[in-house]
């Protein structure tokens, strides 16, 4: 979810018009090539410009952090880590953060927006004033933690003194481990370590369910979790088992078309197995062994998924009432995939793969943790279409597309396949050089690799001109068919 002003935040909350994202977290076991991959879909508003910023690590802070969206307050540590982020363009590249990596190897994304239950939140409200949000978490937490679970008990921890702002889930990620958090209420909040042979999708629900206050490996909570739970009649002991979903999370009927779907289609595609029915979310098993490994490739195709090839395309069936809600929407602002594979350096072991816009019209291009600048225009829009803005590039030819899918989609998303995998091939080429070099000619192997992203990102902007040029010309020819008035 995506806001700058948190009074529209808490309007939808109230309203049940959910907004926001879908995310994808896969163990080092179950993915192709042992790699951990954590991706997120980022949904909100279309016309919102995002900025790609390098931060440089800073020495000497002094001050506290300010949130844009409420006054929620931080004190700024000393010493902060250099980190990637990406912002809205009205918060001037100082929070509203959603995804990245700093110079310790952790990488971060938040948030996926969640909606606790009413009875939690009636025994413990958000603190909607000066509680955290998703504005403010990657800019308080990325630059000051040097693991994955450090991320958790610092976001933790905030939960605990300030309060949270909002319901959300945060996931953390490094070379060795994958957390992800959730809240429960304004001071309430559950973590679990991804098991590593298996995988966890989460659209817009709480999903985490079992807890193990003994197994501080595995689970990290706020330390009133089940004590609060069981105080406000949110778990009864004599029930059974305390289950972290049933005491803390919303399960009301907009859940069923709203997430279930998202959940169930990616758990069907994983695992073509499963006899879950779409209507069962409760029963949806939480962390699942996929019956193949599960690549880089599939998470895009996961996160480019609108129910393709079924009655519920919205988009091929030009259906915009269709009641299930596509994990593809046009208002996805960015899309992106953080993929850590330990056995290689940092530098490019560490690969933050971004698509701008609509997944399903997008191309993902990747940023390696070492990159050193973005192009111009990475930080350049606003809510305005501007010529100058890499956003507004791409938003540009998805907005054309989406005025006819079936005649100009299949050209485009060919095109930027086939761009992929280019890609994709430059890359394990790269990387051998950078392997032969880095330890001996540490400049040069920089310099490649800066060279491949500046080729990479160069090469996506002319490819979508390229096709804007070609939409562009088959939409004039069709509207001079459509009013040709020819014939005296």
């Amino acid at each position: 979810m995506k806001a700058t002003v948190l009074a529209a935040t808490i309007a939808a909350l109230c309203t049940g018009a959910a907004t926001a994202c879908t995310t994808v977290l896969v163990g080092t076991q179950a993915s192709a090539d042992g790699s951990y991959i954590v991706a997120r879909n980022e949904d909100y508003a279309a016309d919102n410009a995002k900025h790609m910023v390098i931060h440089p690590a800073a020495h000497n802070q002094q001050g506290v952090f300010k949130s844009h969206a409420n006054d929620f307050t931080w004190p700024l540590p000393k010493e902060a880590l250099r980190y990637t982020a990406i912002h809205d363009f009205d918060t001037a590249g100082k929070s509203m953060g959603e995804v990245g990596f700093n110079g310790a190897g952790v990488g971060l994304t938040s948030t996926e927006t969640i909606y606790n239950g009413a009875a939690a939140l009636k025994a413990d409200p958000y603190v909607e004033k000066t509680g955290i949000t998703e504005d403010a978490i990657q800019t308080v937490v990325l630059p000051y933690i040097h693991s994955a679970r450090e991320g958790v008990e610092l976001l933790g921890k905030i939960i605990e003194q300030k309060g949270a702002g909002e319901g959300f889930g945060v996931a953390f990620v490094d070379a060795k481990d994958v957390w992800y958090l959730e809240s429960g209420s304004g001071h309430q909040w559950m973590a679990a370590r991804l098991p590593n042979d298996r995988y966890f999708v989460s659209a817009n629900q709480g999903r985490l369910q079992h807890y193990d206050a003994k197994d501080t490996a595995n689970y990290l909570a706020s330390p009133t979790l089940v004590s609060f739970a069981r105080e406000h009649g949110l778990y009864h002991p004599e029930s059974g088992e305390f289950n972290f979903h049933t005491a803390y999370s919303q399960d009301v009927p907009n859940d069923v078309t709203y997430n279930y779907p998202r959940v169930w289609t990616l758990q069907h595609k994983f695992n073509p197995g499963l006899t879950t029915t779409v209507e069962q979310g409760k029963a949806f098993p939480v962390f699942v062994k996929p019956a193949s490994k599960i690549s880089v490739n599939d998470v895009k195709q996961a996160l480019r998924n609108h129910y393709d090839g079924t009655a519920h395309d919205p988009y091929t069936k030009v259906n915009p009432k269709e009641p299930w809600r596509p994990i593809s929407v046009f208002r996805t602002q960015e899309s992106h995939i953080l993929q850590v594979r330990p056995n290689l350096p940092a530098a490019i072991g560490e690969v933050e793969y971004v698509a701008y816009g609509m997944s399903a019209l997008g191309v993902y291009v990747p940023y390696y943790q070492g990159i050193s600048h973005y192009l111009p225009g990475y930080d350049k829009g606003t809510d305005t279409a501007s010529s100058d803005s890499v956003n507004w590039k791409y938003r540009t030819l998805q907005t054309l597309v989406m005025q006819d899918y079936n005649h100009y989609a299949p050209d485009v998303q060919k095109a930027y396949l086939d761009f992929e995998q280019q890609t994709a091939k430059g890359q394990q080429a790269m990387e051998q050089q950078y392997l032969a070099i880095y330890k001996k000619q540490p400049q040069q192997a920089q310099k490649l690799l800066q060279d491949f992203e500046d080729k990479t990102m160069q090469g996506a902007l002319d490819l979508t001109e390229t096709l804007t040029r070609q939409v562009i010309t088959k939409m004039t020819k069709a509207t001079d068919n459509k009013y040709h008035f020819e014939g005296a």
